[in-house]
């Protein structure tokens, strides 16, 4: 079945229709081979006829032979010419008196001769040389006995059947092993049949005939081969049928619209075929390609309107954005307390944060991939280190980030986790190292661990006051807004949390 679906619509045709039509072709076939069989049993019963007529014949030639020759006995050695001239066809006569004295004689005679013969049924007998057949006949009241001598020729003309010559062999034998040819076939063809022999001349004799008859004649051929051609033609007719009013006219439109799926303009194929539905289907889908068009020519134009309102909207917020983080500057350098400069600060980095992730997201708004969590994680990182008071050592931080992805909202959790972590570590313990790390999890394709090692995270390094009280329920915030369990391991000053990431950049 599998075979079948990948051959092609006109081949199906082809095959569906020859094995359709099949059972017809055979069944018609097989009728004309009954009939072609019933004809060549009338053939051969008609050269059955036809042999059955030569014996016939064959034994009233002997009968009348022998008549003539016991009238012949009668009239004495006169008989011989009479009788002669009486059987026609050059027969040679002879008669005989009891001792096997000739008493007259027409012809040339055999040297050697029987005696009288012990019955009155004549004794048939063929010449060595199977040129001609000797017939010997007596009576029981006349003494003696007469011969005939009869031509091959003679032999053949009286057994001639109701035949053509040349479409038939005849052949007359004894037990002794000599034949007389009486006719041969002129030419044999294919299927000749011989036929069994007939006894003649009270047993003494056997004629064979052997009569051409092919197995299949002109006309049986044609009628047998007949079904055959009509059942050839009728598929290939279907099949033809099929493929110029259908398949090609189908094709051409399947051409059309890959046409029109590259270079989105539909020139319809001209259509000349009679089948109206295939018409009416390419008129349709010109109408549909032509509404498709209009269609995509709007969405085009909404798509680039919405564009341009994104990035107008892009540009209000960024701007926004700036005049916070410059507004916090202006307030954190003209602080009257240090405590106040360093809330401007923290408040400040927090802005800051949620600009990179801004400007992050729209950048994905422009290419569709997500959001690039190294660069932004690396950037986050050195402005962290850069927000730092002049005096203050700023920490060593160390990244390994691999290539990931995040949607806005997982990017915005993790950008803020970060902040409160590294700006807790860096406040808590100046100048010490922070290791940032993001690697995949094994054997779940859409999760990545954030992992960060300092140790200023650990709770002994410095007491606990409220900043770092503040600091763990943000953290602890965060982790369900990013929807896992946080990880804390004090001795290795550990931080950790699994986020949603995108392995590989998605198409619109």
């Amino acid at each position: 079945m599998r075979l079948f679906a990948r051959l092609s619509t006109s081949l199906k045709i082809l095959i569906v229709l020859s094995l359709a039509l099949l059972p017809l072709g055979m069944i018609a076939s097989l009728a004309s081979l009954e009939t072609a069989s019933a004809n060549r049993t009338n053939r051969e019963a008609a050269a059955r006829l036809l042999a059955t007529d030569s014996a016939e014949r064959f034994n009233l030639m002997v009968d009348r032979t022998a008549g003539i020759l016991h009238g012949a006995q009668r009239e004495g050695a006169t008989g011989c010419l009479h009788a002669s001239g009486t059987i026609g066809g050059g027969t040679a006569v002879a008669l005989f008196d009891a001792f096997g004295k000739p008493l007259c004689a027409t012809g040339k005679m055999p040297v050697i001769l029987p005696s009288r013969p012990n019955t009155v049924t004549p004794i048939v007998t063929i010449a060595p040389d199977g040129q001609s057949l000797r017939l010997i006949t007596s009576t029981m009241e006349l003494p003696g006995f007469a011969v005939a001598v009869l031509p091959r020729n003679f032999v053949t003309a009286a057994t001639h059947p109701h035949a053509l010559d040349g479409s038939y062999s005849l052949h007359a034998s004894d037990d002794a092993g000599h034949v007389l040819t009486m006719a041969t076939i002129e030419s044999m063809p294919i299927g000749r049949e011989t036929l069994a022999a007939q006894p003649v001349a009270s047993n003494q004799l056997r004629i064979t005939m052997s009569v051409a008859s092919p197995p299949l004649s002109a006309n049986e051929i044609l009628l047998t081969l007949l079904p055959i051609l009509m059942w050839v033609a009728g598929a290939a007719i279907g099949w033809l049928v099929v493929d110029r009013l259908i398949l090609r006219p189908l094709e051409s439109m399947q051409e059309a619209i890959d046409t029109y799926r590259l270079t989105g303009r539909f020139v319809p194929p001209p259509l000349t075929t009679p089948a109206f539905e295939i018409r009416t289907l390419g008129r349709a889908f010109q109408l549909a390609a032509q509404t498709i068009t209009r269609h995509e020519a709007d969405l085009e134009d909404g798509l680039a309107r919405q564009t341009r309102l994104t990035r107008e909207v892009h540009h209000r917020v960024k701007n926004n954005l700036q005049v916070v983080a410059s507004l916090l500057n202006i307030h954190a350098r003209g602080a009257p307390t240090p405590e106040a400069a360093d809330a401007y600060a923290t408040i400040q980095r927090r802005v800051d944060a949620l600009a990179l992730v801004h400007r992050s997201h729209y950048a994905e708004l422009e290419v569709n991939h997500g959001i690039a969590l190294r660069p932004l994680i690396g950037e986050i990182a050195a402005n962290l280190r850069g927000s730092l008071q002049s005096g203050i050592k700023p920490p060593a931080i160390t990244l390994q980030i691999g290539l990931f992805h995040a949607n806005q909202d997982v990017a915005v959790s993790v950008a803020f986790l970060l902040v409160e972590v590294i700006e807790t570590a860096m406040t808590r313990l100046p100048g010490t190292s922070i290791a940032i790390t993001l690697e995949a999890v094994p054997e779940k394709p859409d999760r990545a661990r954030l992992a960060v090692r300092s140790p200023a995270l650990d709770r002994d390094v410095a007491p606990i006051d409220s900043q770092f009280e503040l600091f763990e329920r943000v953290i602890g915030g965060l982790s369900r807004q990013l929807r896992a369990p946080l990880e804390r391991d004090d001795a290795q000053g550990l931080v950790a949390i699994e986020i949603s990431v995108m392995t590989e950049p998605t198409g619109a």
